[in-house]
């Protein structure tokens, strides 16, 4: 089993030591790792403006009115005919699914206003940040119920700098994307020497091995070859097809 899919409980011990001023992106795709793009989305996500974060209050606000209603009110024993805990049950009932989406609906209130905070300074971050080299020398990482990795966290050695442990917010990549431990990273430190921005490019996604059906079709060609059955073009076609 790769080291990085160890367990959860890896993860978080990992994650308890998260350097909360710092903020990591895995670099897919083409893009260039060493370079600080200038979009702060890039780096924290998308960014929700006080007013989308008000509206999705008032809808929440409404979806909870709505739920009490549905739920307590039309359970309510108003006669005594149930026991006396009955109402008690009713009325907490509704709270074991609400109380949970809002305490996400508050974290997502600090996030953004983290977010948003970030974004107004980053044109000066990325003026005046200093660049350092690291090296990924942990990862560990928290997987869907399909295998997609949505959490990573890493321990970045930055040298004369320490160790810093960085966490992602909600992702989406194939394990083989997850950048392996020696990876270098990018790290960029503000002139307050506390925010920081730390750039990994992900891991290479590796083709599946070929099935033994591939293997053993791909052998009888080659003894068809050797044999002169089969031309060098006749054979180079004849593998191509095979292998897609």
């Amino acid at each position: 089993m790769p080291e990085h899919l160890s367990s959860t409980e890896d993860f978080f011990a990992l994650a308890e030591r998260v350097d909360n001023n710092a903020r990591v992106r895995v670099v897919t795709g083409d893009s260039d790792a060493s370079r600080l793009e200038p979009d702060p989305e890039a780096v924290v996500g998308a960014i929700s403006s006080p007013g989308q974060q008000f509206l999705g209050g008032v809808v929440l606000c409404a979806v909870s009115v709505l739920a009490v209603y549905v739920i307590t009110f039309n359970a309510w024993d108003e006669d005594g005919f149930f026991p006396w805990y009955w109402n008690v049950v009713w009325t907490l009932f509704p709270w074991f699914f609400l109380t949970p989406v809002w305490l996400g609906y508050a974290k997502s209130l600090r996030r953004q206003a983290c977010a948003r905070r970030f974004a107004a300074g980053f044109e000066e971050f990325r003026a005046r940040a200093v660049r350092v080299a690291g090296t990924v020398e942990n990862v560990h990482v928290m997987t869907s119920e399909s295998g997609r990795v949505i959490r990573l966290a890493a321990e970045i050695g930055c040298g004369a700098q320490g160790p810093l442990v960085v966490l992602t917010t909600q992702i989406s990549l194939l394990q083989t994307e997850v950048p392996k431990v020696g990876a270098p990273a990018h790290v960029w430190i503000g002139p307050d020497q506390q925010t920081k921005v730390v750039q990994i490019a992900s891991g290479v996604a590796e083709p599946p091995e070929p099935g033994a059906d591939v293997v053993d079709s791909s052998a009888m060609l080659a003894e068809l070859h050797s044999s002169g059955a089969l031309s060098d073009e006749e054979y180079q076609k004849a593998k191509q097809r095979l292998l897609g």
